[in-house]
């Protein structure tokens, strides 16, 4: 009888752990207008906080350097919301963005929203974002499936995630998410020459609303995507774009306009494919531009060469998962029937 009780232990341990650990939370995403393109989230008693991948805390307004503040979402099965969830963050003292109250920082820091989720709620360290380009788009916070209406019986879209690329820190003290282009670019699956050697660095922002390029390496870019694109359809550059066109004269598909497609070849051999869809910005009814624009600042170095901005993140499901340290996301949604605006918001049960 002796040799049953170290599996009675085992066992209620097993209980005990499974009791213990909680669900992740949902919460929906809303884009703010032109002025802005920020991405909120209604954390703080309702109240919208942006959502800031580069920022390491959780920022409010209010006096001193530190204080305590109630966070509220809903736990989730990936398909709905289940019940409301209330908990208490710490929160860094700062000035809030135009129309918000704070930020909800996502970083890499044991201060940001998703650390501060997985250590009250006993969930993972990692998060995923839906980021709509209208509408309402969805975040979950703490690991699990992630399913879009409708129908109901389709599979949870985090079956179309790519591998996992590593995330890199290349940047002292900056907690940002940064993975390696060790590939380059490419424009039509030509891999777009710049100069020097060596893979680039890319990183994700929510806060930067188009992708921004440093000049050695934007320059070569949109001239590759120029060539490509032909100039039929060229029409004169609208502000902050240099390349435009006639929209009447692009070709519509799920994917967006049919225009030459962007990959940032990742370690690992994982392209973030960039169709039309998330590549051409339509800035009045007639034209379209090519949503891209030249960083300021230095040349190499201490700078990323890319920076993947909230456009071209749109309608993907990404995935930053800081227990693994990867980064993974899914192909543009809509070429596939999907839409960041479809999660169902209705509660279960």
């Amino acid at each position: 009888m002796w040799q049953s009780k170290p599996v009675l232990v085992l066992l209620l341990l097993a209980v005990s752990t499974a009791a213990t650990l909680g669900k992740p939370l949902l919460t929906k995403i809303t884009k703010g207008g032109a002025s802005t393109a920020l991405y909120t989230a209604p954390l703080s008693a309702g109240r919208p906080l942006v959502l800031d991948l580069s920022a390491p805390a959780i920022t409010t307004p209010c006096s001193g350097q530190t204080t305590k503040v109630t966070l509220s979402a809903n736990s989730t099965d990936g398909s709905n919301p289940l019940s409301p969830v209330s908990f208490a963050a710490t929160a860094t003292c700062a000035a809030a963005p135009s129309g918000t109250v704070g930020v909800a920082g996502l970083a890499h820091s044991s201060a940001s929203f998703p650390a501060q989720v997985a250590s009250t709620q006993k969930v993972a360290n990692s998060f995923a974002l839906c980021l709509p380009s209208a509408g309402v788009g969805a975040a979950i916070f703490g690991g699990g499936p992630f399913f879009l209406a409708p129908p109901a019986d389709r599979p949870a879209i985090t079956t179309l995630l790519s591998d996992g690329v590593p995330l890199r820190q290349p940047f002292s003290g900056n907690p940002g998410y940064f993975v390696s282009a060790t590939n380059g670019v490419a424009i039509d699956g030509t891999r777009v020459a710049v100069s020097g050697s060596g893979a680039l660095v890319v990183g994700l922002s929510t806060t930067i609303p188009y992708a921004q390029l440093r000049s050695d390496v934007y320059r070569p870019f949109i001239t590759a995507f120029d060539r490509a694109m032909g100039s039929s359809a060229k029409v004169a550059a609208v502000a902050p774009f240099e390349l435009c066109y006639d929209s009447s004269k692009l070709s519509p598909t799920r994917s967006g306009y049919s225009v030459p497609q962007v990959d940032v070849m990742l370690e690992g051999g994982t392209n973030f494919t960039v169709v039309g869809g998330n590549s051409m910005a339509q800035v009045n009814s007639g034209t379209a531009c090519f949503a891209f624009v030249q960083a300021g600042g230095g040349t190499a170095g201490g700078t990323p060469a890319v920076v993947i901005g909230g456009f071209q993140l749109e309608s993907k499901l990404v995935v930053l998962d800081n227990d693994k340290k990867t980064l993974s996301f899914t192909p543009y949604l809509p070429a596939m029937g999907f839409s960041c605006s479809n999660f169902n918001f209705t509660r279960a049960g």
